[in-house]
Protein backbone atom coordinates (compact mmCIF):
# COMPACT_ATOMS: atom_id res chain seq x y z
CA UNK A 1 0.00 0.00 0.00
CA UNK A 2 2.55 2.55 1.06
CA UNK A 3 3.93 2.01 -2.79
CA UNK A 4 0.92 2.78 -4.25
CA UNK A 5 0.21 5.99 -2.15
CA UNK A 6 3.55 6.66 -3.08
CA UNK A 7 3.51 6.39 -6.81
CA UNK A 8 -0.47 8.29 -6.58
CA UNK A 9 1.03 11.23 -4.87
CA UNK A 10 4.36 10.99 -7.67
CA UNK A 11 1.68 11.52 -10.33
CA UNK A 12 -0.58 13.60 -8.43
CA UNK A 13 2.16 16.55 -7.88
CA UNK A 14 3.65 15.90 -11.13
CA UNK A 15 0.30 17.43 -12.67
CA UNK A 16 -0.30 19.78 -10.79
CA UNK A 17 2.60 21.18 -9.59
CA UNK A 18 2.81 21.57 -5.89
CA UNK A 19 -0.36 20.71 -3.54
CA UNK A 20 -1.14 21.17 0.28
CA UNK A 21 -1.14 18.21 2.08
CA UNK A 22 -4.71 17.98 1.78
CA UNK A 23 -4.95 18.35 -1.24
CA UNK A 24 -2.58 15.34 -1.84
CA UNK A 25 -4.26 13.09 0.26
CA UNK A 26 -7.98 13.96 -1.63
CA UNK A 27 -6.01 12.58 -5.04
CA UNK A 28 -5.33 9.87 -2.54
CA UNK A 29 -8.46 8.69 -2.31
CA UNK A 30 -9.76 9.70 -4.95
CA UNK A 31 -7.50 7.16 -7.08
CA UNK A 32 -8.85 4.61 -4.88
CA UNK A 33 -6.94 5.09 -1.63
CA UNK A 34 -10.17 5.21 0.63
CA UNK A 35 -9.02 3.80 3.83
CA UNK A 36 -5.59 5.92 3.26
CA UNK A 37 -5.11 8.15 6.62
CA UNK A 38 -3.57 11.78 6.40
CA UNK A 39 -1.04 10.19 8.64
CA UNK A 40 0.32 7.77 5.92
CA UNK A 41 0.14 9.97 3.13
CA UNK A 42 2.19 12.14 5.31
CA UNK A 43 4.98 9.78 5.97
CA UNK A 44 5.13 9.34 2.63
CA UNK A 45 5.93 12.78 1.52
CA UNK A 46 8.52 13.16 4.03
CA UNK A 47 9.99 9.30 3.18
CA UNK A 48 10.51 9.76 -0.25
CA UNK A 49 13.25 11.98 -0.95
CA UNK A 50 11.95 13.54 -4.29
CA UNK A 51 9.76 15.56 -2.37
CA UNK A 52 10.07 18.48 -0.68
CA UNK A 53 8.30 21.13 1.24
CA UNK A 54 7.87 24.73 0.64
CA UNK A 55 6.72 26.71 3.52
CA UNK A 56 5.05 30.13 2.71
CA UNK A 57 4.43 31.87 6.76
CA UNK A 58 2.78 28.06 7.43
CA UNK A 59 0.96 27.69 4.49
CA UNK A 60 3.33 24.27 3.26
CA UNK A 61 3.06 22.77 -0.12
CA UNK A 62 4.76 19.69 -1.23
CA UNK A 63 6.20 19.42 -4.56
CA UNK A 64 8.49 17.11 -7.21
CA UNK A 65 11.50 17.39 -7.75
CA UNK A 66 12.81 14.48 -9.66
CA UNK A 67 14.41 15.43 -12.67
CA UNK A 68 11.90 15.88 -15.78
CA UNK A 69 8.89 15.07 -14.01
CA UNK A 70 7.12 18.20 -12.96
CA UNK A 71 10.16 20.73 -12.61
CA UNK A 72 12.35 21.64 -10.16
CA UNK A 73 10.98 24.61 -7.58
CA UNK A 74 12.97 27.21 -7.44
CA UNK A 75 15.25 27.42 -4.21
CA UNK A 76 15.14 30.41 -3.60
CA UNK A 77 11.61 31.23 -5.06
CA UNK A 78 10.69 35.11 -5.32
CA UNK A 79 11.75 37.58 -2.66
CA UNK A 80 7.74 38.01 -1.81
CA UNK A 81 6.81 34.35 -2.01
CA UNK A 82 7.49 30.88 -0.94
CA UNK A 83 10.51 30.14 0.72
CA UNK A 84 11.94 27.10 0.18
CA UNK A 85 12.98 24.86 3.21
CA UNK A 86 14.37 21.64 3.62
CA UNK A 87 16.48 19.54 6.78
CA UNK A 88 19.56 21.01 5.89
CA UNK A 89 18.31 24.88 6.47
CA UNK A 90 15.98 23.55 9.04
CA UNK A 91 19.00 22.24 10.97
CA UNK A 92 20.92 25.55 10.11
CA UNK A 93 18.44 27.39 12.16
CA UNK A 94 17.88 25.89 15.36
CA UNK A 95 21.64 24.93 15.72
CA UNK A 96 22.11 28.90 15.74
CA UNK A 97 19.57 29.20 18.22
CA UNK A 98 20.88 26.41 20.24
CA UNK A 99 17.86 24.57 21.13
CA UNK A 100 17.37 22.11 23.10
CA UNK A 101 15.76 18.53 21.44
CA UNK A 102 12.42 19.34 23.31
CA UNK A 103 12.33 22.57 21.36
CA UNK A 104 13.06 21.68 18.26
CA UNK A 105 10.45 18.54 18.68
CA UNK A 106 7.99 21.62 19.65
CA UNK A 107 9.14 23.90 16.76
CA UNK A 108 8.41 21.50 14.51
CA UNK A 109 5.23 20.15 15.63
CA UNK A 110 3.64 24.30 15.71
CA UNK A 111 5.54 24.62 12.08
CA UNK A 112 3.14 22.36 10.74
CA UNK A 113 0.15 24.65 10.77
CA UNK A 114 1.95 27.51 12.60
CA UNK A 115 -1.00 28.01 14.89
CA UNK A 116 -1.07 26.23 18.37
CA UNK A 117 -0.34 26.06 22.10
CA UNK A 118 3.16 24.35 23.56
CA UNK A 119 2.54 23.97 27.07
CA UNK A 120 6.05 23.03 29.23
CA UNK A 121 7.32 23.32 32.64
CA UNK A 122 8.52 27.16 34.21
CA UNK A 123 12.12 27.68 33.46
CA UNK A 124 12.86 24.99 30.34
CA UNK A 125 13.11 27.75 27.58
CA UNK A 126 9.63 28.73 26.39
CA UNK A 127 11.06 32.13 25.33
CA UNK A 128 14.15 30.79 23.37
CA UNK A 129 11.23 28.44 21.90
CA UNK A 130 9.28 31.61 21.08
CA UNK A 131 11.99 33.41 19.38
CA UNK A 132 12.93 30.69 17.23
CA UNK A 133 9.35 30.71 15.88
CA UNK A 134 9.67 34.49 15.70
CA UNK A 135 12.66 34.13 13.50
CA UNK A 136 11.42 31.84 11.08
CA UNK A 137 8.74 34.48 10.50
CA UNK A 138 11.14 37.29 10.67
CA UNK A 139 13.01 35.36 8.15
CA UNK A 140 10.42 35.42 5.42
CA UNK A 141 9.63 39.21 5.54
CA UNK A 142 6.81 39.38 8.66
CA UNK A 143 6.23 40.91 11.85
CA UNK A 144 6.04 39.33 15.25
CA UNK A 145 3.78 40.78 18.11
CA UNK A 146 4.84 39.46 21.94
CA UNK A 147 1.78 39.75 24.37
CA UNK A 148 3.39 39.57 28.00
CA UNK A 149 1.03 39.86 31.17
CA UNK A 150 3.41 42.20 32.88
CA UNK A 151 6.05 45.67 32.48
CA UNK A 152 8.70 43.17 34.36
CA UNK A 153 8.32 40.12 31.33
CA UNK A 154 8.43 42.56 29.08
CA UNK A 155 11.80 44.35 29.82
CA UNK A 156 12.74 40.45 30.49
CA UNK A 157 11.67 39.51 26.80
CA UNK A 158 13.31 42.71 24.99
CA UNK A 159 16.49 41.53 26.81
CA UNK A 160 16.21 37.60 25.58
CA UNK A 161 15.23 39.54 21.94
CA UNK A 162 18.47 41.37 21.82
CA UNK A 163 20.44 38.77 22.53
CA UNK A 164 19.02 36.12 20.59
CA UNK A 165 17.60 38.35 17.86
CA UNK A 166 20.32 41.22 17.60
CA UNK A 167 19.09 42.67 14.40
CA UNK A 168 15.62 43.06 14.36
CA UNK A 169 14.24 46.54 15.36
CA UNK A 170 12.13 45.68 18.81
CA UNK A 171 9.67 48.10 20.22
CA UNK A 172 7.30 48.65 22.77
CA UNK A 173 3.57 49.35 23.19
CA UNK A 174 3.49 49.50 27.15
CA UNK A 175 4.85 51.31 29.95
CA UNK A 176 5.40 54.56 27.89
CA UNK A 177 5.76 52.75 24.54
CA UNK A 178 3.93 53.64 21.42
CA UNK A 179 5.51 51.99 18.90
CA UNK A 180 4.22 49.94 15.95
CA UNK A 181 4.82 46.65 13.51
CA UNK A 182 5.20 49.07 10.54
CA UNK A 183 8.37 50.49 12.07
CA UNK A 184 9.32 47.63 14.18
CA UNK A 185 9.86 43.72 13.41
CA UNK A 186 9.17 42.62 17.18
CA UNK A 187 6.94 44.51 19.14
CA UNK A 188 6.31 43.66 22.66
CA UNK A 189 3.24 45.15 23.99
CA UNK A 190 1.19 44.65 27.50
CA UNK A 191 -2.58 42.95 26.85
CA UNK A 192 -3.77 46.68 27.99
CA UNK A 193 -1.87 48.50 25.88
CA UNK A 194 -2.84 45.81 22.88
CA UNK A 195 -6.35 45.78 23.66
CA UNK A 196 -6.45 49.89 23.00
CA UNK A 197 -6.66 50.11 19.95
CA UNK A 198 -5.87 47.95 16.15
CA UNK A 199 -2.69 45.91 15.58
CA UNK A 200 -1.63 46.78 11.88
CA UNK A 201 0.20 45.12 9.55
CA UNK A 202 2.31 46.64 6.66
CA UNK A 203 -0.16 45.78 3.27
CA UNK A 204 0.62 41.86 2.52
CA UNK A 205 2.66 41.34 5.42
CA UNK A 206 2.25 38.13 7.71
CA UNK A 207 2.03 38.82 11.81
CA UNK A 208 2.21 36.26 14.21
CA UNK A 209 1.43 36.55 17.71
CA UNK A 210 3.22 35.07 20.46
CA UNK A 211 1.13 34.96 24.06
CA UNK A 212 3.12 34.48 26.90
CA UNK A 213 0.95 32.92 30.38
CA UNK A 214 -1.76 32.04 27.37
CA UNK A 215 -4.16 30.66 29.91
CA UNK A 216 -4.36 34.28 30.72
CA UNK A 217 -6.42 35.13 27.81
CA UNK A 218 -9.24 33.02 28.40
CA UNK A 219 -10.51 35.98 30.29
CA UNK A 220 -12.51 38.31 28.52
CA UNK A 221 -10.48 41.72 29.28
CA UNK A 222 -7.49 40.01 28.43
CA UNK A 223 -9.17 37.77 25.39
CA UNK A 224 -9.57 41.32 23.66
CA UNK A 225 -5.63 42.17 23.37
CA UNK A 226 -5.89 39.12 20.97
CA UNK A 227 -5.49 40.65 17.18
CA UNK A 228 -7.65 38.87 14.92
CA UNK A 229 -5.94 39.94 11.67
CA UNK A 230 -2.40 38.49 12.46
CA UNK A 231 -2.66 34.96 11.53
CA UNK A 232 -0.02 33.29 12.68
CA UNK A 233 -0.43 32.10 16.21
CA UNK A 234 1.69 30.80 19.34
CA UNK A 235 0.45 30.16 23.15
CA UNK A 236 3.08 29.92 25.60
CA UNK A 237 1.69 28.37 29.17
CA UNK A 238 3.25 26.21 31.73
CA UNK A 239 -0.62 25.11 32.61
CA UNK A 240 -3.30 25.30 30.25
CA UNK A 241 -6.16 25.80 31.88
CA UNK A 242 -9.08 27.76 34.05
CA UNK A 243 -11.36 27.90 36.06
CA UNK A 244 -14.16 28.92 33.68
CA UNK A 245 -14.94 27.84 29.91
CA UNK A 246 -12.02 30.34 28.35
CA UNK A 247 -10.14 27.37 27.23
CA UNK A 248 -12.82 26.54 25.33
CA UNK A 249 -14.85 29.38 24.54
CA UNK A 250 -11.92 31.99 23.48
CA UNK A 251 -8.00 30.06 23.46
CA UNK A 252 -8.79 27.25 21.12
CA UNK A 253 -10.63 29.33 18.68
CA UNK A 254 -8.14 31.40 18.36
CA UNK A 255 -4.69 29.85 18.91
CA UNK A 256 -6.10 26.16 18.07
CA UNK A 257 -4.74 22.81 20.42
CA UNK A 258 -2.15 21.70 21.75
CA UNK A 259 0.31 20.62 19.67
CA UNK A 260 3.35 20.12 22.25
CA UNK A 261 3.48 19.13 26.16
CA UNK A 262 6.79 19.25 28.52
CA UNK A 263 6.20 18.00 31.35
CA UNK A 264 7.98 16.86 34.92
CA UNK A 265 8.94 13.46 33.98
CA UNK A 266 10.70 14.21 30.52
CA UNK A 267 12.05 17.57 31.81
CA UNK A 268 13.71 15.73 34.62
CA UNK A 269 15.27 12.96 32.99
CA UNK A 270 16.18 16.09 30.47
CA UNK A 271 18.10 17.48 33.67
CA UNK A 272 16.69 21.00 32.07
CA UNK A 273 15.19 21.55 35.41
CA UNK A 274 16.70 21.42 39.12
CA UNK A 275 16.00 18.19 40.65
CA UNK A 276 13.67 18.82 43.58
CA UNK A 277 11.96 17.54 46.95
CA UNK A 278 8.88 18.48 48.36
CA UNK A 279 7.70 18.59 52.03
CA UNK A 280 4.17 18.97 53.04
CA UNK A 281 4.07 20.87 56.46
CA UNK A 282 0.85 20.20 58.68
CA UNK A 283 -0.43 22.67 61.45
CA UNK A 284 -3.17 22.39 63.54
CA UNK A 285 -6.63 25.12 63.54
CA UNK A 286 -6.90 26.65 66.53
CA UNK A 287 -10.14 25.97 68.67
CA UNK A 288 -11.67 28.95 67.46
CA UNK A 289 -10.49 28.81 63.31
CA UNK A 290 -12.00 24.99 64.11
CA UNK A 291 -15.26 26.44 64.73
CA UNK A 292 -15.85 28.64 61.99
CA UNK A 293 -14.16 26.21 59.59
CA UNK A 294 -16.62 23.42 60.67
CA UNK A 295 -19.87 26.56 60.48
CA UNK A 296 -18.94 26.67 57.01
CA UNK A 297 -18.13 23.28 55.33
CA UNK A 298 -21.48 22.05 57.37
CA UNK A 299 -23.59 24.88 55.43
CA UNK A 300 -21.59 23.77 52.65
CA UNK A 301 -22.33 20.25 52.02
CA UNK A 302 -26.14 21.24 53.10
CA UNK A 303 -26.17 23.43 50.04
CA UNK A 304 -23.94 21.25 47.95
CA UNK A 305 -27.17 18.46 48.62
CA UNK A 306 -29.77 21.50 48.15
CA UNK A 307 -28.28 22.18 44.44
CA UNK A 308 -28.18 18.76 43.24
CA UNK A 309 -31.18 17.64 44.27
CA UNK A 310 -34.38 19.94 44.29
CA UNK A 311 -32.12 22.53 41.95
CA UNK A 312 -31.21 19.69 40.05
CA UNK A 313 -27.38 21.37 39.15
CA UNK A 314 -24.13 19.34 38.66
CA UNK A 315 -22.68 16.87 41.47
CA UNK A 316 -19.14 16.56 40.54
CA UNK A 317 -17.69 19.34 42.73
CA UNK A 318 -16.31 21.20 39.87
CA UNK A 319 -18.77 21.38 37.72
CA UNK A 320 -20.96 22.72 40.25
CA UNK A 321 -18.89 25.07 41.47
CA UNK A 322 -18.71 26.46 37.89
CA UNK A 323 -22.24 26.08 36.79
CA UNK A 324 -22.72 28.23 40.46
CA UNK A 325 -20.59 31.00 39.50
CA UNK A 326 -22.45 31.03 35.94
CA UNK A 327 -25.72 31.56 37.77
CA UNK A 328 -24.41 34.15 40.05
CA UNK A 329 -22.88 36.08 37.42
CA UNK A 330 -25.64 35.95 34.84
CA UNK A 331 -28.18 37.33 38.16
CA UNK A 332 -25.52 40.15 38.27
CA UNK A 333 -25.71 42.29 41.98
CA UNK A 334 -27.59 40.52 44.81
CA UNK A 335 -31.10 41.97 45.28
CA UNK A 336 -34.89 41.45 46.71
CA UNK A 337 -37.00 39.07 44.96
CA UNK A 338 -33.91 36.85 44.07
CA UNK A 339 -34.74 33.50 43.64
CA UNK A 340 -33.79 30.25 45.51
CA UNK A 341 -31.53 29.01 42.68
CA UNK A 342 -29.11 31.99 42.59
CA UNK A 343 -30.05 33.18 46.44
CA UNK A 344 -28.29 29.10 47.11
CA UNK A 345 -25.36 29.58 44.22
CA UNK A 346 -24.73 32.86 45.93
CA UNK A 347 -24.59 31.06 49.46
CA UNK A 348 -22.49 28.16 48.44
CA UNK A 349 -20.05 30.10 46.92
CA UNK A 350 -19.90 32.89 49.95
CA UNK A 351 -19.78 29.52 52.37
CA UNK A 352 -16.55 27.27 49.96
CA UNK A 353 -14.70 31.06 50.09
CA UNK A 354 -14.77 31.37 54.00
CA UNK A 355 -14.19 27.66 54.75
CA UNK A 356 -10.78 27.79 52.28
CA UNK A 357 -9.78 31.28 53.61
CA UNK A 358 -10.15 29.95 57.03
CA UNK A 359 -7.55 27.13 56.38
CA UNK A 360 -5.48 29.32 54.01
CA UNK A 361 -4.65 31.95 56.91
CA UNK A 362 -4.97 29.60 59.70
CA UNK A 363 -2.28 31.35 62.32
CA UNK A 364 -0.27 28.68 62.71
CA UNK A 365 1.14 28.79 59.46
CA UNK A 366 3.18 31.17 60.73
CA UNK A 367 4.90 28.27 62.85
CA UNK A 368 6.39 26.84 59.29
CA UNK A 369 7.73 30.54 58.59
CA UNK A 370 9.57 30.58 62.20
CA UNK A 371 10.38 26.49 61.64
CA UNK A 372 12.22 27.82 58.18
CA UNK A 373 13.86 30.71 58.70
CA UNK A 374 17.29 29.48 60.38
CA UNK A 375 17.87 27.44 56.87
CA UNK A 376 16.70 30.71 55.15
CA UNK A 377 19.04 33.16 56.16
CA UNK A 378 21.50 33.68 53.40
CA UNK A 379 19.68 31.80 50.62
CA UNK A 380 17.22 32.93 48.13
CA UNK A 381 13.46 31.87 49.09
CA UNK A 382 10.10 32.81 48.09
CA UNK A 383 7.45 32.57 50.37
CA UNK A 384 3.71 32.72 48.87
CA UNK A 385 0.96 34.11 51.32
CA UNK A 386 -2.55 34.17 50.68
CA UNK A 387 -3.34 37.92 51.68
CA UNK A 388 -1.18 41.47 52.26
CA UNK A 389 -1.53 41.38 55.93
CA UNK A 390 -0.31 37.58 56.01
CA UNK A 391 2.46 38.40 53.85
CA UNK A 392 3.71 41.58 55.54
CA UNK A 393 3.36 39.27 59.28
CA UNK A 394 5.29 36.59 57.53
CA UNK A 395 8.09 39.30 56.68
CA UNK A 396 8.08 40.25 60.02
CA UNK A 397 8.46 37.11 61.67
CA UNK A 398 11.24 36.43 59.41
CA UNK A 399 13.33 39.51 59.87
CA UNK A 400 13.21 38.34 63.58
CA UNK A 401 14.48 35.69 63.32
CA UNK A 402 17.50 37.01 61.39
CA UNK A 403 16.60 36.98 57.93
CA UNK A 404 16.86 39.29 55.40
CA UNK A 405 13.40 39.68 53.75
CA UNK A 406 10.93 42.06 52.23
CA UNK A 407 7.27 41.96 50.26
CA UNK A 408 6.34 42.06 47.35
CA UNK A 409 2.27 43.13 46.32
CA UNK A 410 0.18 44.93 44.79
CA UNK A 411 -0.26 47.92 47.22
CA UNK A 412 3.41 48.75 46.42
CA UNK A 413 4.58 51.26 43.65
CA UNK A 414 5.79 49.34 40.27
CA UNK A 415 9.08 51.35 41.16
CA UNK A 416 9.11 49.90 44.73
CA UNK A 417 8.33 46.04 43.54
CA UNK A 418 11.45 46.21 41.03
CA UNK A 419 13.88 47.71 43.22
CA UNK A 420 13.22 44.84 45.44
CA UNK A 421 13.05 42.55 43.26
CA UNK A 422 16.92 43.85 41.89
CA UNK A 423 18.00 43.62 45.35
CA UNK A 424 16.36 40.18 45.96
CA UNK A 425 18.83 38.71 42.33
CA UNK A 426 21.84 40.77 43.71
CA UNK A 427 21.79 38.68 47.39
CA UNK A 428 20.47 41.76 49.20
CA UNK A 429 17.42 40.42 50.15
CA UNK A 430 16.81 36.50 51.70
CA UNK A 431 13.89 36.08 51.21
CA UNK A 432 10.68 37.71 48.53
CA UNK A 433 7.33 37.33 50.65
CA UNK A 434 4.08 37.63 48.05
CA UNK A 435 0.89 37.19 48.15
CA UNK A 436 0.53 35.56 44.39
CA UNK A 437 2.23 38.06 42.79
CA UNK A 438 5.35 36.06 42.04
CA UNK A 439 3.19 33.18 40.45
CA UNK A 440 3.73 33.93 37.25
CA UNK A 441 5.57 36.89 34.91
CA UNK A 442 8.49 36.95 37.02
CA UNK A 443 11.59 35.86 36.18
CA UNK A 444 13.88 34.37 39.74
CA UNK A 445 16.23 32.07 38.61
CA UNK A 446 18.36 31.98 41.78
CA UNK A 447 15.69 30.89 44.29
CA UNK A 448 15.92 27.55 45.22
CA UNK A 449 13.25 27.61 48.05
CA UNK A 450 9.86 27.92 47.88
CA UNK A 451 7.40 28.19 51.26
CA UNK A 452 3.65 28.09 50.35
CA UNK A 453 1.61 29.41 53.53
CA UNK A 454 -1.77 29.60 50.86
CA UNK A 455 -1.75 26.85 48.42
CA UNK A 456 -5.47 25.91 48.04
CA UNK A 457 -6.16 26.95 45.23
CA UNK A 458 -5.46 25.73 41.84
CA UNK A 459 -3.60 23.15 40.17
CA UNK A 460 -1.90 25.91 38.00
CA UNK A 461 -0.76 28.12 41.04
CA UNK A 462 1.26 24.75 42.89
CA UNK A 463 3.00 24.35 39.38
CA UNK A 464 3.80 27.77 38.86
CA UNK A 465 5.27 28.08 42.32
CA UNK A 466 7.16 24.66 41.89
CA UNK A 467 8.46 26.59 38.79
CA UNK A 468 9.55 29.50 40.47
CA UNK A 469 12.56 27.43 41.76
CA UNK A 470 13.21 24.92 39.42
CA UNK A 471 15.84 26.68 36.84
CA UNK A 472 18.94 25.11 37.21
CA UNK A 473 21.27 26.44 39.25
CA UNK A 474 25.21 27.30 38.42
CA UNK A 475 26.37 24.85 41.20
CA UNK A 476 23.62 22.33 40.62
CA UNK A 477 21.91 22.57 43.59
CA UNK A 478 18.45 20.79 44.21
CA UNK A 479 15.13 22.94 44.80
CA UNK A 480 13.03 22.44 47.43
CA UNK A 481 8.98 23.39 47.87
CA UNK A 482 7.28 23.72 51.22
CA UNK A 483 3.68 23.16 51.13
CA UNK A 484 1.67 23.79 54.53
CA UNK A 485 -1.55 22.88 54.90
CA UNK A 486 -3.90 23.11 57.81
CA UNK A 487 -5.30 19.34 58.96
CA UNK A 488 -8.30 18.32 58.40
CA UNK A 489 -9.21 20.83 55.49
CA UNK A 490 -9.38 20.46 51.93
CA UNK A 491 -5.74 21.42 51.96
CA UNK A 492 -4.65 18.59 53.51
CA UNK A 493 -3.26 15.97 51.50
CA UNK A 494 -5.05 13.19 53.77
CA UNK A 495 -7.75 14.27 52.86
CA UNK A 496 -7.57 14.69 49.18
CA UNK A 497 -5.61 18.13 48.76
CA UNK A 498 -3.55 19.19 46.32
CA UNK A 499 -4.26 15.44 44.64
CA UNK A 500 -3.59 16.44 40.76
CA UNK A 501 -0.50 18.31 41.63
CA UNK A 502 1.24 15.59 43.66
CA UNK A 503 0.13 12.83 40.89
CA UNK A 504 1.72 14.65 38.46
CA UNK A 505 5.32 15.44 40.71
CA UNK A 506 5.11 11.73 42.92
CA UNK A 507 7.28 10.46 40.18
CA UNK A 508 9.90 12.62 39.45
CA UNK A 509 10.47 14.41 42.99
CA UNK A 510 13.51 13.11 44.76
CA UNK A 511 11.37 13.06 47.99
CA UNK A 512 7.82 13.71 49.10
CA UNK A 513 7.98 14.25 53.14
CA UNK A 514 5.17 14.75 55.67
CA UNK A 515 6.21 17.16 58.79
CA UNK A 516 4.42 17.72 61.82
CA UNK A 517 5.31 21.16 62.55
CA UNK A 518 3.10 21.10 65.75
CA UNK A 519 4.51 18.25 67.09
CA UNK A 520 7.88 18.86 66.16
CA UNK A 521 8.52 22.76 65.42
CA UNK A 522 11.88 22.71 64.07
CA UNK A 523 10.80 20.19 61.81
CA UNK A 524 10.83 22.25 58.31
CA UNK A 525 14.17 23.97 59.44
CA UNK A 526 15.93 20.15 59.86
CA UNK A 527 14.44 18.86 56.31
CA UNK A 528 15.61 22.13 54.58
CA UNK A 529 19.16 21.49 56.41
CA UNK A 530 19.12 17.75 55.68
Amino acid sequence: MSDRVTRIVADHLAAVGDAALDEVLQAVRAAGGVRVSRAAVERALVRDPRFVVRDELGRRRWALVEPGVGGTPDAAGPASGPVATGPAATRSALDALDLRAWQAEALAAWSVTCRGVIEAVTGTGKTRLAIAAARTVLDRGGRVLVLVPTLELLDQWRVSVGELLPQARVGRLGGGGQDDLFSHEVLLATPHSAAGGPIDLPPGVAGLVVADEAHRYGAPTWGSALPPDLGLRLALTATYERGDEGVEEVLEPYFGPVVFRYRYDRAVADGTVAPFSIALAGVALTPEEQQRHDAADARVRSLHRELIGPLGMPREPGALLRAAAAVVAAAGEPGRGEGRQTAACREYLLRIRQRRDVAATAAAKLDVVRSAAPALRGGRSLVFTDTVDQAETAARVLVAAGVAAETVHGQLTDERRRIRLAQFRRGRIDALVAPRVLDEGIDVPAADVAVVLAAFRTRRQLIQRLGRVLRLKPDGRDARLILAHARGTGEDPARGGHADFLAEVAEVADRIDHLDVTAQPDAVGRWLLS
